[in-house]
């Protein structure tokens, strides 16, 4: 009965190929032993794919995917609706931003990222969205969604005011504005009494002049209540002012911007949970950063390009404060300067106190560090990715003193001289 209801199913599909991966998608989700499940699937796809308009048949069954999710996966679907046509989302950055909105639930013995990285395979086996670029080691590094879902959930989402996107002059916001995606300009951007319940700001190849002068204006409506505020690529040389009053902000991206430096006050922005600053000009960070006890992923660098070697990038880190193993939620730290010393306190001995890093990148090394990097490495026992650069391209990578790699260690990036190779490297059974 079961290859009957297979058989039957693929027909109603009418062999388009987006609808069968779909409804595949929906029945992978199903029990073989529980008919009953396949038959409501079978019952449901007749109701939608009544007619004979093909463009419409497809969106009935997409939609039919759509409902057929849990309720905690349609809120982190929806969300992708922030996201410009065509856009290639980077998989990282939409885990750290679906745990800054809240949509994570907490289960017992699993960070929120490992939770949400399993909410976004399971959209994946869904077939709801698809892979768009691989790393090196071969794991998912982003993704996009396909035109047809993408309208589907652009119209759920304004139907239930999920996100709204500003993407040309005339568009009107709804009453209550909880996120709000602008795209492409900030032409007639206005203050807005519908803003003062705003929890959400993305901005999305704003590359005008327009946006530093339309920042005040945005942020006049009042913006208390924001938790993710994303400005990456914007035409900014300083850090806004009006974002050190928000104390709710947990998510914060300046990437790709020209701004040079943080304020002291930064230390004001407590709740925050991710701080990007990949691609901007900033070298060192002020000591009040220690007062961010909830940062969980800290990312400051920007690469280099060597014109004399086409293929090498060089990677600029920046300095850290002297107390930086205060910040014990730290996850990801990229990418630090080991030579660099806070009066008697050692950086690189200072991250054997981060042990909840799940990636690590160093640069600058010195071969003298090299003892006080493997005792630090030695207690980093969630360490899945470490990336080491010398502060000189003949200076050794001293590796000796670790004994064995991090259990979970699946990235090892070595720039520099070996002088011996270390014991415990053919050991790294995850790396691929």
């Amino acid at each position: 009965h079961l290859k009957e209801l297979s058989q039957s199913i693929l027909e109603k599909c009418e062999v388009l190929p987006l609808a069968i991966v779909a409804i595949s998608g929906v029945l992978a989700t199903k029990d073989t032993r529980r008919i009953h499940e396949w038959e409501m699937v079978h019952r449901s796809l007749g109701a939608e794919l009544e007619g004979n308009d093909k463009l419409k048949s497809i969106k009935r069954v997409l939609l039919l995917s759509y409902n057929d999710l849990p309720y905690y996966l349609k809120i982190c679907f929806l969300y992708l609706s922030i996201f410009p046509e065509d856009h290639k989302i980077d998989c990282t950055r939409l885990i750290w931003l679906w745990t800054a909105e809240g949509f994570i639930e907490v289960r017992e013995g699993r960070t929120l990222e490992e939770v949400a990285e399993g909410y976004l395979n399971d959209l994946f086996n869904r077939s709801l969205i698809q892979v768009a670029g691989t790393t090196i080691e071969g794991r998912v590094r982003r993704c996009r969604i396909h035109d047809l879902l993408r309208e589907i959930i652009i119209s759920k989402s304004r139907e239930q005011n999920i996100v709204a996107i500003y993407i040309e002059r005339d568009t009107r916001w709804p009453e209550r504005l909880r996120r709000l995606s602008i795209q492409n300009t900030m032409e007639n951007v206005q203050e807005s009494k519908s803003s003062s319940q705003l929890r959400s700001l993305l901005m999305f190849r704003v590359i005008d002049l327009l946006c530093k002068s339309s920042m005040p204006v945005l942020f006049n409506g009042g913006l208390s209540l924001l938790k993710v505020l994303d400005l990456r690529g914007a035409s900014l040389e300083t850090f806004p002012d009006e974002v050190l009053k928000l104390f709710h902000l947990r998510y914060l991206s300046l990437n790709g911007t020209n701004v040079k430096m943080l304020p002291k006050s930064i230390g004001n922005l407590q709740n925050l949970e991710t701080l990007d600053l990949e691609h901007t000009h900033v070298s060192e960070l002020p000591i009040e950063i220690q007062k961010l006890r909830k940062l969980r992923h800290l990312l400051v660098y920007r690469f280099k390009r060597e014109y004399y070697l086409s293929f090498h990038r060089h990677t600029q880190g920046f300095k850290v404060p002297a107390k930086i193993g205060a910040l014990l939620s730290l996850q990801d730290l990229c990418f630090i300067e080991a030579n660099h010393y806070k009066g008697d306190i050692n950086i690189v001995r200072e991250l054997g106190r981060l042990t909840q890093l799940r990636r690590i990148g160093i640069t600058k090394l010195r071969r003298e560090d090299g003892m006080d990097l493997c005792s630090s490495i030695a207690k980093l026992s969630n360490l899945q990715s470490l990336e080491i650069t010398s502060i000189e391209e003949d200076e050794i990578i001293d590796l000796q003193s670790l004994s064995s790699a991090p259990q979970f260690l699946q990235k090892l990036v070595l720039e520099g001289q070996l002088e011996k190779f270390p014991c415990w490297i053919p050991s790294l059974l995850l790396i691929a």
